[in-house]
């Protein structure tokens, strides 16, 4: 089992701020906290209120999917 900000892949998270591609990263909460995160799709945009899954970890940032495609 993986701990700690590497572990959190594959777990389910919220947007709490819109993400707007690689370049505008949004927030989302994940494990009770804010991370800032950025769309698996450079050219994403992931909108508000949004679950979403955390695919990779990138620099400190959350790489992220939508659930259920978009």
């Amino acid at each position: 089992m993986r701990s700690g900000v590497p572990g959190m892949v594959g777990e389910t998270a919220l947007v709490t701020k819109a993400i707007h591609g690689k370049h505008q990263p949004g927030t989302v909460r994940a494990r009770g906290e804010e991370w800032l995160a950025i769309p698996l799709d450079p050219d994403g945009d992931i909108e508000l209120g949004c679950d979403v899954v955390v695919a990779d970890i990138d620099r400190g940032l959350l790489v992220v999917y939508q659930v259920g495609g978009a």
